[in-house]
């Protein structure tokens, strides 16, 4: 009796601590992925990617006035830039259906030294005075103005408020075209603004952390990041927790963007990082990007040798959303049926068709997308195959069911009574 319950208890144990393991394995979590992990709980931000290259839809030309824009927001139902060095300090509202400046709002107090971003947050707009070609800039400035302070419609003249800054590692300040202190990005994320910088030395971008508050600062470096060309232009959407950055690569001039996404706070790199090449826009040298709506993006581009001003259209939730989300397919006749037990409807059973040989996921995921239910299962051979899910301590509702595998992902929504 001892040596049984002693067997007993070492089998409890292995079975607790693989669990326990199993729980917090860290891994690839993104199904996109090529390394995507069945058994990931954890995203490590390992996933890699497919590259994917496309041409952006063309959505319209921008008007001479703001041939040099440089920043984009989306605010009042307008679209929102500036132009870069040497031009006025005025912000231009367009109408994003004639594409013609409806508005224009001076910065009273302010001047237009190397104007490169622009970006908000619920109360107010910011605007990023830290263009550094040359790497010998003292006078990095940021704007800060209320939204309310926009008038709805008509032109104006506002003041703004001030945050100046400088970069703790710079101790070198003689001109260069290598230098690492360029800067043409920033969001405002929980209280604070975060720069991404333009590293024309070695073509990564460095993150820097500042006070969304008026004052005098040292910025703090908190990450960096490989981004393999020339950042010019970020955009946070807090709906769906993302990032896009844009630029382009170095000397080619061929425009790029990064998706950041499914990371935790502030760690943007920390989580799943994918690149878009928009390599039959070459020349084209994007400078802002903003979201409208949902994850439709408008990226826009400065006058060129080749390209007059214009602005494109982006959707990233083909590339950031959960695969149940927009039903992805895949070569070949395997399908997925749902079938509700005729004496518990909250009793399904799950019947695959031509299911690999191979282990696969199974994922319910609520109406807003949130994963509520999941299972491991392991085909033995490779057949029509059932499955029992018991949803039982689900409330009634809209579900949709993933599956998954390595090779393959299988979607359909189903409703619980």
């Amino acid at each position: 009796m001892k040596m049984r319950f002693l067997i007993y208890l070492f089998c409890f144990t292995i079975c607790f601590q693989t669990a326990i393991i199993q729980a917090q394995k860290q891994g690839c979590t993104d199904p996109h992925a090529t390394n995507f992990d069945l058994y990931a709980v954890e995203n490590d931000g390992s996933c890699k990617y497919r590259p994917v290259i496309l041409t952006p839809p063309f959505a319209f030309e921008l008007p001479h006035e703001v041939r040099e824009t440089s920043g984009l927001v989306f605010h009042n139902n307008l679209l929102w830039t500036h132009n870069d060095s040497n031009h006025l300090p005025i912000l231009y509202a367009l109408d994003t259906t004639t594409a013609a400046v409806v508005q224009r709002v001076e910065i009273a107090n302010g001047s237009n030294v190397d104007w490169e971003e622009i970006t908000k947050d619920e109360t107010y707009l910011y605007i990023g005075d830290f263009g550094n070609n040359a790497g010998a800039r003292k006078d990095l400035r940021i704007y800060r103005l209320r939204l309310d302070q926009l008038p709805e419609t008509g032109d104006a003249s506002i003041q703004a408020e001030i945050i100046d800054f400088s970069y703790p590692d710079q101790t070198d300040f003689s001109r260069s075209r290598t230098h690492n202190f360029d800067c043409e990005a920033f969001i405002a994320f929980n209280g604070h603004l975060y720069l991404f910088t333009k590293n024309r030395g070695d073509q990564q971008t460095k993150l820097y952390r500042l006070p969304a508050e008026p004052g005098t600062y040292v910025a703090e470096f908190t990450d960096v990041f490989d981004s393999k060309g020339l950042i010019t232009a970020s955009a946070y959407n807090a709906e769906h927790n993302e990032i896009t950055l844009i630029g382009y690569v170095n000397q080619i001039w061929t425009p790029f963007m990064w998706l950041l996404y499914d990371f935790e706070g502030d760690d943007f790199f920390g989580g799943n990082k994918r690149r878009i090449d928009l390599i039959n826009l070459v020349t084209t040298q994007t400078e802002g990007v903003c979201y409208l709506d949902g994850k439709n993006l408008l990226i826009s581009s400065e006058e060129s040798k080749t390209f007059s001003a214009r602005v494109f259209h982006f959707n990233t939730a083909p590339y950031t959303d959960h695969p149940g989300s927009n039903s992805l397919s895949f070569a070949g006749k395997s399908h997925l049926a749902i079938i509700y037990d005729s004496l518990n409807q909250k009793q399904l059973q799950l019947h695959f068709n031509n299911a690999r040989k191979e282990d696969a996921r199974i994922d319910v995921l609520d109406d807003i997308g949130q994963i509520v239910h999941r299972e491991h299962v392991k085909f033995k051979k490779r057949s029509d195959s059932w499955v029992m899910i018991n949803l039982e301590h689900l409330p009634s509702g809209k579900y949709e069911v993933v599956f998954m595998n390595p090779k393959q992902t299988l979607s359909i929504p189903f409703e619980l009574p």
